[in-house]
């Protein structure tokens, strides 16, 4: 261990050439954020379509294990930002729903479509509630990659086991 002044000037020394002097393992536990490798929305004409198209894809092959060292794994964490999107999308649109293609291992497991209407991401998010917005990288039909901001839900302490539930019943059509 270091001595707590030496520890101060190596730190100084890190930033100065422009090495983070945060290890990564302390940033991972303060973001809600893991691993998507594409968001895809597909293209929604409100007077054909009630649902929207779209992909949610992820570099991890086990979408099992462990979202944040605790109960929720990453698939809780996964379909929580496609119900995320979901109300967000819902908000300014005549869209009914979204239909999710839900793919693991960057693309190569097919792990089901989803099918969350707009009522159903609302009633999610009065249950849950929300929190701080979340950058988030969307790419809608053929444009170029745009960061939306959207609040995630608020899936913390007693409501862990609740959205777990949930979600264990909710299953790909």
């Amino acid at each position: 261990m270091l001595p707590q002044s030496l520890a101060v000037t190596a730190c100084a020394i890190a930033l100065l050439l422009g090495i983070n002097p945060t290890p990564k393992a302390a940033i991972a536990q303060n973001s809600t954020q893991v691993p998507i490798d594409r968001i895809h929305l597909g293209a929604f004409t409100p007077d054909r379509d009630a649902y929207m198209g779209a992909e949610f894809i992820v570099p991890n092959w086990n979408t099992t294990n462990p979202a944040y060292g605790g109960q929720l794994r990453l698939y809780d964490v996964h379909l929580a930002k496609m119900f995320e999107i979901t109300d967000y999308e819902c908000q300014n649109s005549r869209l009914q729903g979204i239909s999710w293609n839900y793919f693991a291992g960057g693309g190569e497991v097919n792990m089901g479509n989803f099918e969350i209407s707009c009522r159903l991401a609302a009633q999610q998010v009065r249950e849950y509630g929300t929190g701080t917005p979340e950058q988030t990288a969307i790419f809608r039909y053929s444009q170029p990659q745009r960061t939306e901001y959207i609040p995630i839900l608020d899936i913390t302490g007693n409501k862990v086991s609740p959205w777990m539930n949930f979600v264990q019943g909710f299953r790909p059509q």
